[in-house]
């Protein structure tokens, strides 16, 4: 149990330094700007407003952050793939030929796992009557919003991991 638990927190350790180098070294705010120039204001207020469940009152500033958070992703993946194909190809010894399928297998697992989390968790958080526990219009502490964050990404990964858990058992039998 604690092997699996360590190679899963490595890697997420892992993830977040390519993450944070990629979002510092790649320059990517052109393409930011030319995607968010694609919104007029009524269809940014309509993406905003269907990622957050509500009126969003900075559309231009959120949408930025999205399609920023979702380049990086995109960029990131690929290069962490790279690492691990690397990584994995010195250990155990991969055969030349290998690397590059090793290296898409790998990639497309990962924006798989990647996007199905955060599709989970998005849709957890939005569809979830959390506003029956907490009326809409009142003002609660960082703490109730951190509690409430914390407590949907440790469901979303209960459910991830049955989703997985599911998969594994049905394709093995």
């Amino acid at each position: 149990m604690a092997k699996p638990a360590l190679s899963l927190f490595i890697k997420i350790i892992l993830f977040t330094v390519v993450m944070l180098v990629v979002a510092k070294t790649v320059p990517y705010d052109r393409l930011i700007n030319s995607i968010t120039g694609l919104f007029d204001f009524q269809n940014a207020i309509k993406f905003t407003s269907f990622i957050l469940g509500e009126p969003d009152l900075e559309v231009w500033e959120s949408l930025r952050d999205y399609f920023s958070i979702l380049i990086n992703t995109l960029i990131s993946i690929p290069i962490l793939s790279a690492v691990t194909t690397t990584f994995d190809t010195i250990i155990r010894k991969i055969h030349p030929a290998g690397i590059l399928k090793e290296w898409t297998s790998s990639t497309l697992r990962r924006f798989a796992k990647i996007f199905g989390f955060t599709f989970l968790f998005w849709g957890l958080f939005r569809f979830l009557p959390y506003q029956s526990v907490f009326p809409d219009g009142e003002t609660y502490s960082n703490f109730t919003i951190a509690a409430v964050i914390v407590f949907n990404l440790l469901l979303t990964i209960a459910c991830y991991w049955s989703i997985t858990k599911n998969i594994t058992t049905k394709r093995s039998e």
